[in-house]
């Protein structure tokens, strides 16, 4: 079987010189290629037209060369252009090559090894050109394949989680520029663990799937579709009024509710409790939506499912505990104006000088203000999130009060959960642009972790990567504090104050102290002191080795 050769076009006008290079070019071809041979531009040109040719050699001039190239270069598309050139025309050679020739020779001297040389080079670079772009364009379509599974849901096709995300990050934006209202609605299926139960989870898949297709067929394409898990979906509405999200919302729960599902031996009727929120401009996660979210759905499942509600009516429907803790809680959440910060200075106990400042939020007046009873009521009703970023977005709006030194540093307060919720550019955006390194604490509190403290990790090392120094509170003695230490490698180390009142009469304490300090010392990280009462248990610490603490001794968070 003969061997398909290498077809190689000359184009050279010049008699003498095309003589020459023809003979070179005959002594080259041996079995490996086909020559041919044009002694004008013109038909060069149509001969490339033609196509079947595997790479031109072009012979130049300095009159008119680069343009002569220009036009070959146009003709011959992918097919590599090797320049040939005398000494005098070498300048428009180079500039050849600098415009797309693969190569440019010498004429004078050229023999066949290096003109063969050339050519083979070119063929090859041309080959490894095409495989690397095929591989490129392979790998771009593998990136958005890999890209669109990683935003998108796999049963339903809707987006996941990630991809509400991204979603709403980005209109948000849209909706912050131009002036937009934007608009969510939740979704849940009533009862639907039913289906599950008595019909098999690949039954209530198709249910998934079907539920999905119709509220696709309801929203407008520029709206945002999600399964948020389980049988929750989330709607995002750009460019939307609260009212006119309230309509779309029942044409979803017509669209959910008129027609049964028709399985093969069985008809369903699923039914859908929805929620609409008009987002505040304020919001930082999707945590936040939500839970905002989950209030109005929750008002539906209480009036009697199958409803459309947008959470303004639910006290009507809850029972006295439920008005008592949500009325003063949720009415004031959507408002955003229920918080206050105070603050606790944070001392160099050798001179008592202050060297920052610890930012408490403190919620609304009456029986949730204290921390403890805001947080617990917010866990109960899900609010956990919302509550502590709006607590920590009050406390950096008081940061900036004139009364405090701004060289100081500013400590505040998050839950893992809400670290591990909030992505971390996002909850950046919340520090002021402008701060100093190091000029912002985020305490975590150690008897908040929940097992294995690793899962902080990550998100712990990229604040610290962006300035923001973060300290570990509430330490105590236990090999989980150790181990917290150890994993996080926190900036900052806050002993609980349970160890610290009453050190001066207790020696036992004194001692367990001496030896976190060694510790502390040993990981390279600063240590306060909390709950300092008493003149003794400041001198005691100072004798100790803690250098910085903070507690009523210096007065009441004010």
């Amino acid at each position: 079987m003969e061997l398909e050769r290498t077809k190689v076009l000359l184009i050279e006008d010049n008699p003498r010189e095309a003589s020459a290079l023809w003979e070179v070019l005959k002594e080259a071809a041996g079995s490996s290629f086909s020559m041919e041979f044009s002694d004008q531009l013109n038909g060069g040109l149509e001969r490339l037209g033609e196509g079947g040719v595997d790479i031109v050699l072009l012979s130049i001039s300095s009159e008119k060369g680069l343009e002569t190239f220009m036009r070959v270069k146009e003709h011959a598309g992918k097919v590599p252009v090797l320049v040939l050139s005398n000494k005098d025309e070498e300048k428009v050679a180079v500039e050849a090559v600098r415009n797309g020739a693969h190569d440019y020779l010498m004429k004078a001297g050229m023999d066949t090894r290096s003109l063969v040389q050339s050519m083979r080079h070119a063929l090859e670079l041309k080959k490894t050109e095409e495989a690397l772009k095929d591989a490129t364009s392979r790998l771009e379509a593998a990136t958005s394949r890999l890209e669109t599974l990683a935003n998108i849901d796999a049963l339903t096709e809707v987006l996941n989680r990630i991809g509400l995300e991204r979603a709403l990050q980005s209109e948000f934006n849209r909706a912050q520029r131009q002036g937009w209202n934007l608009v969510a609605v939740m979704i849940d299926c009533d009862d639907f663990d039913r289906i599950n139960a008595s019909l098999g989870h690949a039954v209530g898949d198709v249910v998934l799937k079907e539920i999905s297709g119709r509220l696709r067929d309801t929203v407008r394409p520029t709206d945002h579709i999600a399964r948020i898990g389980g049988d929750e979906f989330l709607l995002l509405l750009p460019d939307t009024r609260l009212a006119e999200g309230m309509l779309v919302a029942e044409k979803i729960r017509l669209a959910v509710a008129e027609s049964p599902l028709r399985l093969a031996a069985e008809t369903i009727r699923v039914t859908a409790s929805l929620g609409v929120l008009a987002l505040p401009y304020e919001f930082c996660s999707i945590e936040e939506v939500l839970s905002l979210a989950r209030l109005a759905v929750r008002e539906s499942k209480m009036l009697g499912k199958n409803r459309v509600s947008s959470g303004e009516k639910h006290k009507s429907a809850l029972d006295n505990s439920d008005r008592e803790a949500l009325s003063e809680l949720t009415e004031r959440l959507r408002r955003g104006d229920c918080f206050r910060a105070v603050s606790m200075p944070i001392l160099t106990l050798k001179d008592e000088g202050v060297m920052g400042y610890e930012i408490l939020s403190r919620g609304p007046a009456g029986a949730f203000e204290m921390p403890d009873d805001l947080f617990r009521v917010s866990c109960e009703y899900n609010l956990l999130t919302i509550v502590d970023l709006r607590c920590l977005k009050t406390c950096l709006a008081a940061c900036v009060d004139p009364k405090f030194n701004q060289d100081a540093r500013f400590h505040v307060n998050l839950f893992p959960s809400t670290i591990i919720d909030t992505p971390i550019d996002r909850l950046l955006t919340l520090f002021p642009g402008n701060r100093k390194k190091n000029n912002y604490c985020i305490e975590i509190s150690e008897q908040q972790f929940i097992g294995d403290p690793a899962y902080l990790r990550d998100h712990v090392a990229a604040l610290k990567e962006n300035g923001i120094l973060v300290a570990i509170d509430d330490v105590g003695f236990g090999r989980s504090s150790l181990e917290s230490l150890i994993i996080l490698e926190p900036d900052i180390v806050k002993i609980d104050r349970k160890y610290v009142s009453g050190i001066a009469a207790e020696p036992a304490k004194a001692r367990l102290l001496r030896r976190l300090v060694k510790v502390v010392n040993a990981l390279g990280a600063e240590l306060i002191a909390e709950g300092i009462e008493e003149r003794e248990e400041l001198e005691l610490l100072l004798d100790i080795g803690i250098e910085l603490g903070q507690g009523w001794y210096w007065g009441k968070p004010a």
